[in-house]
């Protein structure tokens, strides 16, 4: 069978209309089949919390600009070395203080992102109707 522009205008018909976007639509309409009731859950997993911050990274790299241009002599670069220690112990005493919280259940107002606990919390303290 040879396709001709009326072959092929009868084929992208549906109800007599030609598809607004250019596909072909379906004839039948795809049923929505609801297997599981549509309602959330009373918790969440904490499969996907993984710490994924780089802190420090500013430091260390002028630190290491330092040694490189120095000839990796410490006893030059020991302000670089100073800044880049603050920086690491700040940032260990943040991630104690965020784990004793969360381990806690502390809610701290503002904070982006919830631990899995906290979330498990607030979603047990209005738990979905049955």
């Amino acid at each position: 069978m040879r396709l001709t522009p009326l072959n092929l205008r009868s084929m992208y018909l549906v109800n007599n209309q030609r598809p607004k976007n250019g596909r072909r639509a379906t004839r039948v309409p795809f049923p929505f089949n609801g297997c599981l009731p549509l309602k959330l859950r009373d918790s969440v997993s904490g499969k996907s919390e993984k710490l994924q911050s780089n802190p420090c990274v500013q430091e260390m790299f002028v630190m290491f600009s330092c040694f490189k241009k120095n000839d990796f002599d410490q006893a030059l670069c020991s302000k670089e070395i100073q800044t880049f220690e603050a920086c690491h112990l700040n940032h260990l005493t943040n991630e104690k203080r965020k784990k004793e919280q969360e381990r806690r259940g502390v809610m701290v107002p503002g904070e982006k992102r919830l631990a899995h606990k906290q979330l498990n919390h607030l979603l047990g303290r209005y738990k979905q109707p049955v």
